[in-house]
């Protein structure tokens, strides 16, 4: 009933009449049954008597008076709507990434991915995207945001650089730093937002709107085979655990896309595409003996840990839309939305046929 709408519903003013016409029968009844001769041996005395016929008329009346004011419902169906999500994206910045193993260069595979999410519409309006990139430091290119167009301006800068220098941010993947170096620039963000300010009285709250898509070879702990060199990857893979420990307690779930192929590439190969003028000689003996393959292993590890999944690229021509779109909508919530239709249905005729029933049946039990 609550479902039912009135096309005239002014005219449903009417069934105050009917009720004052249905309490005067009920009035005349009540005397009748107050003024009426005792009762003697073999007389009959019916409940209503004629009196069903006044009360058959009055909810003839009233269904009238219902199908006068053009009852109808609404035809409408619903849909299933999925809230917002936040999409932080970490790409690998390290001197592997500039290997063309694949075809492309793996970085640059990895800006393309990022802008297919955003052109297919897998980034929806409300979201909010962040960018992260780690070489051998960490650079926040830019924090969460519902700027579509800075996103866009950003995304347009990850690739190869036009130009190698041995001091640059690149030659090196300190990978647990770069992560603990991610949920604290998600932890500063979340607490200016609450308290306008950074507060020492703040602490981080479980997310499940957010996820982190990390775009990388997984060639995080290639620092040789020497004992100086165990022992930094050592410490490296201690200092990677805690980190892990904090997404976990965040929620921040990892989602592993890597790029690159298992056969892999000598590192010198990035400098197939530079003038030998235009790099620091000092790179190519650094690199010589360096070599970087996809380590899906690695990748596995932060997504199996965090709870999330990987997906690997090993040719230009791979794909990762379905696996980001899936990641994406894993952290969006779900909410039903009724739609409404143009197309009423229309129920005074239901209620004009009632109404012809009552009054037919009052006719019937009646004897006059």
């Amino acid at each position: 009933m609550s479902e039912i709408n009135f096309l005239e519903p002014e005219k449903l003013q009417l069934l105050w009449l009917v009720a004052v016409l249905f309490l005067f029968g009920i009035f005349i009844w009540v005397l009748k049954l107050r003024f009426r001769p005792p009762r003697t041996s073999g007389s009959k005395y019916p409940f209503l008597g004629k009196m069903k016929f006044w009360f058959a008329l009055t909810v003839s009346l009233a269904l009238c008076v219902v199908a006068w004011a053009r009852p109808f419902l609404e035809k409408g169906t619903v849909s299933i709507k999925r809230g917002n999500a936040e999409i932080v994206f970490v790409v690998d910045y390290s001197a592997s990434m500039f290997l063309k193993d694949t075809g492309w260069a793996r970085v640059d595979i990895a800006g393309r991915e990022i802008a297919k999410v955003l052109s297919n519409g897998v980034i929806r309006k409300g979201d909010r995207t962040a960018v992260f990139v780690f070489g051998k430091i960490f650079s926040p290119r830019i924090f969460l945001t519902r700027d579509t167009d800075l996103f866009s301006s950003e995304i347009g800068k990850i690739g190869r650089p036009k130009v190698l220098r041995s001091n640059d941010l690149y030659w090196g993947s300190a990978i647990g730093a770069s992560l603990r170096r991610t949920f604290e620039a998600l932890d500063r963000q979340d607490m200016v937002a609450e308290f306008g300010k950074e507060s020492d009285g703040w602490r981080p709250k479980n997310r499940r709107d957010r996820l982190i898509i990390f775009l990388s070879d997984g060639d995080f702990f290639n620092y040789g085979s020497d004992e100086e060199a165990r022992l930094r990857a050592g410490l490296e893979r201690e200092n990677l655990n805690g980190s892990l420990r904090e997404f976990k307690k965040r929620g921040l779930v990892i989602y592993s896309l890597g790029i690159g192929t298992q056969a892999g590439a000598p590192l010198t190969d990035i400098l197939k595409d530079y003038k030998k003028d235009g790099y620091d000689q000092n790179i190519e003996t650094d690199l010589k003996g360096q070599f970087s393959r996809l380590n899906l292993t690695n990748l596995n590890y932060l997504a199996a840990v965090t709870g999330g999944k990987t997906f690997a690229i090993e040719h230009m021509s791979g794909d990762a839309s379905g696996f980001i779109k899936t990641a994406i909508d894993r952290h969006r919530s779900t909410f039903i939305e009724p739609i409404l239709e143009q197309e009423r249905q229309e129920l005074w005729l239901y209620a004009l046929l009632s109404a012809l029933a009552v009054f037919v049946l009052g006719l019937l039990f009646t004897k006059f």
